[in-house]
């Protein structure tokens, strides 16, 4: 596999019609890759779509029209709901895993409720939520999200302008900054706000600070972990390297601009969008609960014994151990 850090690079890389996001082009399956696993875990009819973006620009203004943040604040009392159900059999133990019992299960539940999905199921991949619809649309995937629509957010998508392959790639973007990206945000939001006392107890006394408080939590710990692969249909020169074909090569953005449109796919920014927009309103309202419910809360280990999962598509707190009574 090849690396590429550099800004110029990195951008001429994306631009780059010869570096492809087929993973036929060099006939692999990347763990952790977006497109590697829309290729494992899903049939062609749903991969295929989800490989072509020609109009990238386009599909971009499509999601901006779509997922906003007018859409996704009403869905806070459905969210404090699902909280609520999570924590709620917590009470009767001492010590749990706050992701595994809660970060991870929040935005399955949400993602599965909006779109119409059984919600008995709350470990689901994103990849697994996406095929349910899938099966559950059938032929028409617009049916299914206007009858299935119970909030603004899944009704704009449904009535949104766009192909068959559009529609398809912004579900896919729904699900994945709804499930991996948001998910990320409210374990990473915990730790960081469990790992300082202080900032426990400045919650518990003023909850209206809650919303800048995550802000300032998420920011230093990023759950979008920027880069993207590319398969090279044949050669192709960045800087002073020549890269043969059918080659397996990782774009990183570590060392470019902070503007995600800079250095991400156009999925990869819009699902940071999405996740963004959920993930922050996700933790504001379990935090909330959270520090409320359990006046003892801490966390079980050092800080920095925290174990982090890192993947192309985000890097998250792993588990999370506390003490709840």
């Amino acid at each position: 596999m090849w690396l590429v850090t550099g800004y110029q690079d990195v951008r001429a890389g994306l631009s780059d019609p010869r570096l492809s996001r087929d993973t036929r082009a060099a006939g692999h399956v990347i763990d952790g890759d977006i497109d590697g696993q829309a290729l494992r875990g899903l049939p062609m009819g749903v991969a295929e779509p989800l490989l072509r973006t020609e109009n990238a620009a386009r599909l971009r203004r499509l999601a901006a029209t779509v997922f906003t943040a007018e859409r996704v604040e009403p869905l806070r009392p459905r969210i404090a709901g699902l909280a609520a159900e999570l924590l709620a059999p917590l009470r009767n133990q001492r010590s749990v895993d706050l992701v595994a019992e809660v970060a991870r299960p929040l935005p399955v539940l949400l993602t599965c409720g909006l779109l119409g999905l059984p919600m008995e199921d709350k470990t689901r991949s994103w990849t697994e939520v996406l095929l349910a619809v899938h099966e559950r649309a059938g032929s028409s995937l617009r049916s299914h999200l206007r009858a299935v629509a119970d909030s603004d957010l899944v009704e704009a998508l449904a009535a949104v302008e766009a192909t068959d392959d559009e529609l398809l790639n912004l579900l896919a973007m729904l699900v994945v900054g709804g499930v991996e990206i948001a998910g990320g945000f409210v374990a990473n939001a915990m730790s960081a706000l469990l790992e300082n006392p202080r900032r426990v107890a400045l919650v518990r006394t003023e909850p209206a600070l809650l919303p800048d408080l995550v802000a300032d939590l998420v920011s230093g710990s990023d759950p979008l972990h920027v880069g993207t692969f590319r398969y090279t249909t044949e050669s192709v020169r960045l800087g002073d390297t020549v890269i043969p074909a059918g080659e397996v090569v990782m774009l990183a953005g570590t060392d470019c601009p902070s503007d995600r449109r800079e250095v991400g796919t156009v999925g990869h920014g819009v699902q940071y969008r999405i996740g963004a927009l959920l993930g922050r309103v996700l933790a504001e309202t379990v935090l909330e609960l959270l520090v409320a419910e359990f006046p003892t809360v801490r966390l079980a280990v050092p800080a920095e014994q925290v174990p982090w999962q890192f993947t192309q598509l985000s890097r998250a707190v792993e588990s999370l151990p506390v003490e709840v009574s």
